[in-house]
């Protein structure tokens, strides 16, 4: 969502403890809230605390070690996973950012259909139209870990890596991407995952308004969900110093082009993307400073990401 509609987030504290909260940063940049409209983005009301499902218990947890150009995943897929909820541990082991999104083929398309409409596109827009976007984590840069729940369907599921390299060129098309078969009758589940007796602290909604988020961001679990018609991915970047307001739009622009900007930032992950409809379940690490979030995916046979046309948001995460 354009920053210069977002409303200001409240800042809330937890007694007696130094929990970080998050507002939103707001910018003046008619430009922006140009790119906004032009996707139907409108002001984004208040988020309000709501009461949180519980976590879902997961049927299996995979392992993934993600490195240049490659997954190694434990325990082996070959012997089975199952349907349901499934706890993902994503740890870059390599030199460069990455991410593990799945995708599951819709009914009626083969892998020659979509290895034919993903040859030689990066942004993904091609192959878009023949899958399911499940979700995943983001990207994140080197010598970290991330944590997500995804709900695996039945059926084929692809697990791929679309960050791209310095050239521009997605890891996914240098054969970082595999191939799971989900079944029901899978002769031996992955590995028995231990039981999550953590809160949701709160839900983060990828809406045609924009990112809308809890009231208070703090370290912890929180349900992600897209409630918009479109495909959307939540990108979370750690910022060495605020943006200023007249240099955010240009900021975005150079990510979704593949500049390095000027302020520094760390991948921190999110929610790898999610067709219309989908959620998921995130762990994020919140410690205080300045965060942007951006939606680096096109729609079906456009490459032009949704960051582009306003679908981006700063926030600050504030001990208190």
């Amino acid at each position: 969502m354009s920053v210069g509609l977002a409303a200001t987030l409240l800042i809330a504290s937890c007694a007696g403890k130094d929990q970080p909260t998050a507002t939103a940063d707001k910018s003046d940049s008619s430009s922006s809230q140009d790119a906004g409209e032009e996707r139907g983005l409108g002001s984004n009301p208040t988020a309000t605390t709501q009461p949180s499902d519980p976590l879902p218990e997961p049927v299996q947890q995979l392992e993934f070690d993600a490195s240049e150009y490659t997954f190694a995943i434990s325990p082996d897929p070959s012997a089975g996973i199952r349907p349901g909820w499934t706890l993902i541990n994503f740890h870059n082991i390599g030199a460069e950012p990455h991410q593990v999104m799945f995708a599951r083929l819709k009914d009626g398309v083969d892998m020659a259909e979509l290895a034919a409409a993903g040859a030689n596109d990066s942004s993904g827009a091609g192959a878009i139209a023949f899958v399911d976007m499940i979700g995943g984590v983001s990207y994140i840069d080197a010598a970290n870990d991330t944590t997500a729940l995804v709900h695996l369907p039945e059926g084929t599921v692809m697990a791929m890596c679309y960050v791209p390299d310095a050239k521009g060129v997605a890891h996914a098309l240098m054969g970082m991407s595999t191939v799971l078969n989900v079944s029901a009758t899978a002769a031996v589940a992955a590995a028995t995952p231990p039981a999550l007796n953590e809160p949701v602290l709160g839900s983060i909604e990828m809406t045609s308004e924009g990112y809308q988020l809890p009231e208070r961001l703090t370290t912890g679990w929180y349900h992600v969900k897209n409630t918009d018609t479109a495909l959307h991915e939540l990108a979370l970047m750690r910022l060495a110093e605020p943006i200023p307001p007249d240099e955010v739009e240009a900021f975005v622009a150079d990510l979704a082009n593949n500049i390095v900007p000027d302020i520094e930032l760390d991948a921190v992950g999110g929610m790898g993307a999610m067709s219309a409809g989908f959620d998921g379940y995130l762990h994020l690490n919140f410690e205080p400073g300045d965060y942007l979030a951006v939606d680096f995916m096109p729609d079906p046979g456009d490459p032009r990401p949704h960051m582009l046309d306003g679908y981006y948001r700063t926030f600050t995460v504030e001990a208190s």
